[in-house]
């Protein structure tokens, strides 16, 4: 599987009294396959390769990473530290992604790692279709329920046009969903189905837009709460 970053709009489900996001435009359209959204991340498997239907053995699940346009003129950059992407067969809500991601094996659960890049990686530098490899491995046949992206707060930060730097230990700050690791639920559009020796692309966008959301009136004041909001589509 080849792995890119893209998936639908969706609006902040953080917003709420004595808070606003960023912009209130609505999350902008990335791509012509209908995969949208705004923050960073984004995984992609390609499909590509023989239409081979042998009930057994691996396909090749390929990693990388996009953006979509973050509407906001005060950010410079938004480093978010990738430590690895993991898929599992069965299905997996935000409480069973977050569950073993500070570990460095995925072993668990039923988790296993699609790609390690282990590196910070500036989103907003991966927008308008741009993406990034980040990784690719075989994986067993079958269909694919559960995706969690897995990144390190501690590691992450976001950088203002005025030279600001944001992050979990900043003064104003982000506050972040875990204090170290935190492992984040990709959200599908439909279940990624692995065949024998082919290549099959899902493209992950990490909305941005969605998943800052401002504490008062300024960011440079008030720092932000980090609300991850990831979608996902296979192309």
């Amino acid at each position: 599987m080849t792995m890119h970053n893209a998936s639908p709009n969706d609006r902040n489900p953080a917003a709420g009294r004595g808070r606003r996001s960023l912009t209130t435009k609505p999350s902008a359209y990335v791509r012509s396959t209908g995969i949208a959204g705004l923050l960073a991340a984004s995984i992609l498997f390609a499909a590509c390769g023989s239409t081979a239907t042998t009930p057994a053995g691996n396909g090749t699940m390929a990693m990388q990473l996009t953006d979509a346009p973050f509407a906001t003129d005060s950010v410079k950059s938004v480093d978010v530290f990738v430590v690895r992407v993991d898929a599992r067969n069965s299905d997996a809500d935000s409480t069973a992604a977050a569950k073993g991601a500070p570990d460095d094996s995925a072993s668990s659960d039923g988790w296993v790692t699609i790609a390690r890049p282990n590196e910070s990686v500036n989103l907003l530098a991966y927008q308008g279709g741009v993406v990034l490899a980040i990784g690719q491995t075989a994986v067993p046949v079958g269909t694919y329920l559960g995706f969690r992206l897995v990144i390190d707060a501690t590691r992450s930060s976001l950088t203002l046009k005025n030279g600001t730097v944001l992050s979990a230990t900043s003064t104003p700050n982000i506050t972040f969903p875990s204090a170290a690791r935190s492992g984040i639920k990709i959200v599908l559009a439909q279940p990624v189905t692995i065949s024998a020796n082919a290549t099959t692309t899902v493209l992950v966008d990490f909305m941005l837009l969605n998943s800052f959301v401002m504490r008062g009136n300024s960011i440079s004041q008030n720092g932000l709460l980090f609300t991850p909001v990831v979608h996902a589509s296979v192309r």
